[in-house]
C-alpha cells in the first residue's frame, strides 16, 4: 500500500486552519466564529444562557474534523476552541470560548479536556482563570485509550473516539437542565466504562510537513493515537475479522491494566471511527466483525454507530470504542441533537435495542421465471448435446484468452475485461457444462435465461450487465413458438437489447462492433448451409473487432481516454469473437452442410 502523497487542497499552510473554520461556518450558519478567535460557538448561545443550562465546551487541535467544531449545536457543545493542526489551542482561546458561553450563565460550564499533555497544559490554566473571574467551571479529563498495557506512562490514557462520545453524553444532560456536578459525575462514570483501540494502514500527512510516520506495504500499526504517534506494535496486514479480534483481544486482555472488563449479558455501545481515509466498505465490514465478536462472548450490542467521529487528517485507519451502558448513558446517546456531525442510525419504529436483523425473505422477490421460458424452440437430445458442447467450448476459449483480454483492456479500461469474462465462463462451466444431462440445452430459451442469470450474478460490472441483457433478449426470442430464422432473430433481439440498455451503437468501439457484423452476415446468408453461415458470421465479427483499432470510443470507460492513446482493438469486441469462433468450430465439425 502506497504512502499518502502529502498533496493538499489548501491556500497556504499558515491559513489552512482559519480557512477551514470560515468554510465550516459558511456551510453551517447555525454556528458562528468568534471574532478574533479560533472559537466556534452556537449562534443561539444567548438562549442557552437565558434557559440557565450548563454550557459544555471542548476543543483541541485542528485536523481531527468533525471534532470539535462539528459537535457544536443544541444537545452537544456550546462552543469549541480550536488550535493549529495537531496542536492544542492556547489558554487565551479556551478562555474566550468559556467566557462566551459562561460569563452570563449561572449554570456554569463543563470543560472537557482531551488527555494530552498540550491540552492539559492549555485547558487547565484557562479553567483556573475562568474560576478566578467568578465563573462556575468544572473539568473532566477525557482519556479512554487502552493501547498501553501498563500505567507507567506519565501522560496516561489518551482521549480518542471517547471524546465525541463524552461530548454527546454531557450535551444531552445539559440540554435536559441537569446540574453541573451531576453531568461531570455521569461523564466520569462513562469514561470508567469505556475503552478504545486503534489500527492504521497508512500515516497521515500534516500540511507542510509530510507523512507522520512510515509503514511497509504489508504492515499495519496497532494502538496508535490521532497525531501520528506510534502504536504499541506492528502487525502484518490481516483480514478485517482477524484485525478486529486482535484489537478487542488487546482491549479485554487480563494482562492489560487499562482493559475494559466485559461479562456475559453486559449491554454495550460500539463506535467505529473513521480516522479520515478509510472507505465505507471497510468501515461497515469492521462494524460487522466487531459486533459479531462481542456477541460471540455473550455481550449485548444494543447500540452501534459508525462515522468519522475524530479523524487524523486523511489517515487510513479506524478506532473501535466499546462503552458499557446503563440507562442514563443509553438515554444520553439516544437524545436528539442539532450538531451536524453526530451520526443518526436508522432503527425500526418502536425498536429500543439494536440487533443484527436476519435477511428479509420474500418469496416473490426470489421467484425464478425459468418455467416461463420453457416454451419455444425445442431441440432433440443430440442437438441439445451439441449446443452444450458449443457453450463449453466457448467458455474454455474465454478462459484461455483471459490474459490477452486483460492486456487489451489496460489501454483504455481498468485491465479486468478478461477476468470479468472468465468469471462468467467459470460460472457457466460449473453450473451448466458440468452436468451430465443436456436437458436444459434442449430448451434453448431456458439455457439463454440461465446464461443471463449467471452473467448478472457472477460477472459483475458493466460486462455482466451487458451480457445479461444480451442473453435475456436471446431467451425472449427463443421462447417464441413460431419465428422465421429463429437463431438470427434471437441474435437480433439480443443485440437490440444491448443497444437499448447499454447506450452504445455499432461504431462506438464496443462489443457491438463484433455482434452487429455477425448479425448482418447471418441475415444476408439466409438459405445457405449452416456451416457456411456460421463461418461467415465469425469472419464478419473478426473484421468488425479489428476495425475498432481506429474507432473513437463513444461509450464505456474508453470514451474518457484520449483517442491517441488507443491503438489496440476493443477487448469487448475481441471477447465476442473469442467465444463465437470457438462455438463455430464445434458446430462446423458436427453439423457441416446443415441449415439453421
Amino acid at each position: 500500500m502506497a504512502e499518502k502523497s502529502g498533496k493538499k487542497l489548501i491556500n497556504s499552510v499558515d491559513s489552512c486552519v482559519d480557512d477551514n473554520l470560515e468554510g465550516y461556518v459558511a456551510l453551517n450558519p447555525g454556528v458562528r466564529l468568534l471574532k478574533g478567535q479560533r472559537v466556534i460557538i452556537r449562534a443561539d448561545f444567548e438562549e442557552l444562557q437565558r434557559a440557565g443550562k450548563v454550557a459544555v465546551v471542548c476543543g483541541g487541535g485542528s485536523g481531527h474534523e468533525p471534532a470539535f467544531s462539528g459537535y457544536v449545536g443544541r444537545g452537544m457543545l456550546a462552543a469549541a476552541a480550536m488550535g493549529s493542526v495537531f496542536a492544542s489551542p492556547p489558554p487565551s482561546t479556551v478562555l474566550a470560548a468559556v467566557r462566551a458561553v459562561t460569563k452570563h450563565n449561572p449554570a456554569g460550564c463543563l470543560l472537557l479536556i482531551p488527555n494530552y499533555t498540550g491540552d492539559r497544559l492549555n485547558f487547565g490554566p484557562a479553567a483556573e482563570r475562568a474560576q478566578r473571574e467568578g465563573m462556575r467551571v468544572a473539568t473532566v479529563i477525557v482519556g479512554e485509550d487502552c493501547a498501553q498495557t501498563a500505567r507507567d506512562k506519565s501522560a496516561g490514557r489518551r482521549g480518542l473516539t471517547g471524546i465525541p462520545v463524552c461530548i454527546k453524553i454531557a450535551g444531552a444532560l445539559a440540554e435536559e437542565g441537569r446540574r453541573l456536578e451531576d453531568i461531570a459525575h455521569i461523564v466520569s462514570t462513562a469514561l470508567a466504562n469505556m475503552a478504545t483501540i486503534g489500527v492504521a494502514l497508512t500515516p497521515c500527512s500534516v500540511p507542510g510537513s509530510g507523512p507522520t510516520f512510515t509503514l511497509p506495504p504489508d504492515e499495519m500499526e496497532l494502538g496508535l493515537g490521532v497525531h501520528g504517534e506510534a502504536g504499541v506494535r506492528r502487525l502484518k496486514v490481516m483480514t478485517a475479522k482477524e484485525t478486529v479480534a486482535a484489537m478487542l483481544d488487546h482491549m479485554t486482555s487480563t494482562d492489560n491494566t487499562n482493559r475494559l472488563t466485559l461479562q456475559k449479558g453486559d449491554r454495550v455501545a460500539v463506535f467505529i471511527n473513521d480516522l479520515g481515509g478509510i472507505s465505507h466498505v471497510e468501515l461497515n465490514i469492521m462494524a460487522k466483525e466487531a459486533i459479531a465478536y462481542l456477541e460471540s462472548t455473550g455481550v449485548k450490542v444494543v447500540r452501534a454507530l459508525c462515522s468519522p467521529f475524530m479523524t487524523s487528517l486523511e489517515m487510513a485507519g479506524t478506532h473501535v470504542t466499546v462503552l458499557r451502558l446503563d440507562d442514563d448513558i443509553t438515554h444520553c446517546l439516544d437524545a436528539p441533537t442539532l450538531a451536524p456531525h453526530w451520526p443518526r442510525p436508522l432503527l425500526p419504529e418502536g425498536v429500543t435495542d439494536r440487533c443484527s436483523p436476519a435477511p428479509l425473505q420474500l418469496d416473490y422477490v426470489n421467484y425464478d421465471p425459468t418455467t416461463d421460458v420453457a416454451r419455444g424452440v425445442t431441440l432433440t437430445a443430440e442437438e441439445g448435446g451439441l449446443l452444450q458442447s458449443m457453450v463449453r467450448a466457448a467458455c474454455q476459449a474465454v478462459l484461455r484468452s483471459e490474459p490477452t483480454l486483460n492486456m487489451l483492456d489496460t489501454e483504455a479500461g481498468d485491465g479486468d475485461c478478461g477476468s470479468t469474462m472468465a468469471r462468467g465462463a467459470r460460472g457457466v462451466v460449473e453450473e451448466l457444462c458440468a452436468r451430465e444431462s443436456g436437458a436444459i440445452a434442449c430448451r434453448p430459451a431456458q439455457l439463454a435465461h440461465r446464461l443471463a442469470q449467471i452473467a448478472e450474478s457472477v460477472m459483475g460490472g458493466a460486462s455482466g450487465g451487458l451480457y445479461s441483457v444480451f442473453f435475456t433478449g436471446v431467451s425472449t426470442a427463443l421462447s417464441q413458438e413460431h419465428v422465421d430464422d429463429t437463431w438470427t432473430q434471437a441474435l437480433k433481439q439480443g443485440v437490440d437489447m444491448v443497444v437499448r440498455y447499454g447506450g452504445a451503437e455499432p461504431g462506438d468501439r464496443t462489443m457491438l462492433d463484433a455482434l452487429q457484423p455477425a448479425l448482418d452476415s447471418l441475415a444476408a446468408t439466409v438459405g445457405s448451409p449452416a456451416t457456411h453461415r456460421f463461418q461467415q458470421a465469425v469472419l464478419a465479427a473478426q473484421k468488425g473487432a479489428e476495425s475498432t483499432r481506429t474507432m473513437k470510443a463513444r461509450a464505456g470507460r474508453a470514451s474518457y481516454v484520449r483517442a491517441s492513446l488507443q491503438h489496440l482493438p476493443d477487448p469487448g469486441a475481441v471477447g465476442v469473437v473469442t467465444w463465437l469462433s470457438a462455438a463455430c468450430d464445434v458446430y462446423s465439425d458436427a453439423k457441416a452442410g446443415q441449415a439453421i
